[in-house]
């Protein structure tokens, strides 16, 4: 009875000790499985929370555990950011998701400075925050250089990743960033217009690459060439892959033509 006892104990301990990995490849598969499916059942521009709340549940549960650290935790920063861009009815909801992915971000990059991926799911989720709290406090608190920094590396590590995303984004700080003397005295129009007419010979068919290669064409005084590419997003069709997301730019770029 003795021994019975004991050898309970042990295995309790070793079991809670030495988590099942296939358990946890099965949370990841899960995971990643709702994080393909994550539009599904969307109204207009807003996710079903069910979703995308079950896919996070899962991976951070793989993720404490410490399996496939790299890859668990880029798909958990990938879950936040479209969690908080598609899943929080509020503001606030929004920033804690953001901040959620910034500090997981910040660990896994300097774990993994050589990972293209995690790198740019990093560069995201800051510039979501950046939003969030403000693009000139997001300036003064260093976070815009931080941005800045990181996308040259990462384009330095790959140019061509995700159809050439580190110049997009780079393109799209110098013309969004504000202008702070003394802090931010780098952002420019001309020089966004430059990146970005590379990357929309890159992938021209991305929605995110043409919409702000258009807001760039027309803040650089080309207004009819701008207005054309606006135009053509709005007759795009949505990738099922990325519906949302390229859901969000036709809209968008049907509201700015309303303004232009």
């Amino acid at each position: 009875m003795l021994l019975s006892a004991a050898f309970i104990v042990i295995f309790s301990f070793s079991s809670f000790a030495f988590p099942d990995p296939n358990n946890a490849s099965d949370l990841l598969s899960e995971g990643k499985k709702l994080y393909e499916i994550r539009a599904e059942g969307a109204v207009g521009l807003m996710a079903k929370s069910e979703t995308i709340d079950k896919a996070i549940a899962s991976l951070e549960k793989v993720y404490a555990e410490g399996y496939k650290e790299e890859e668990t935790g880029l798909y958990l920063v990938r879950c936040y950011n479209y969690k908080g861009r598609f899943a929080c009815p509020t503001a606030s909801a929004k920033k804690s998701t953001f901040e959620k992915g910034k500090n997981l971000g910040e660990k896994l990059v300097k774990k993994y400075p050589g990972s293209a991926p995690v790198l740019f799911e990093y560069i995201c989720v800051l510039g979501l925050w950046a939003n969030e709290v403000g693009a000139l406090k997001a300036g003064w608190d260093g976070v815009i250089g931080k941005m800045k920094s990181n996308t040259e590396h990462l384009i330095e590590l790959d140019p061509n990743y995700s159809g050439c995303a580190g110049e997009r984004i780079m393109g799209y700080m110098y013309i969004k960033a504000p202008y702070i003397p003394l802090v931010l005295t780098w952002p420019d129009d001309e020089t966004g217009l430059e990146y970005l007419e590379r990357v929309a010979k890159c992938s021209p068919h991305d929605f995110g690459t043409l919409y702000y290669y258009a807001e760039a064409l027309y803040k650089n005084d080309y207004k009819e060439k701008g207005k054309a590419y606006m135009k053509i997003i709005t007759g795009m069709t949505p990738r099922k892959e990325l519906y949302l997301e390229d859901l969000q730019f036709k809209n968008d770029a049907e509201k700015i033509l309303k303004e232009w």
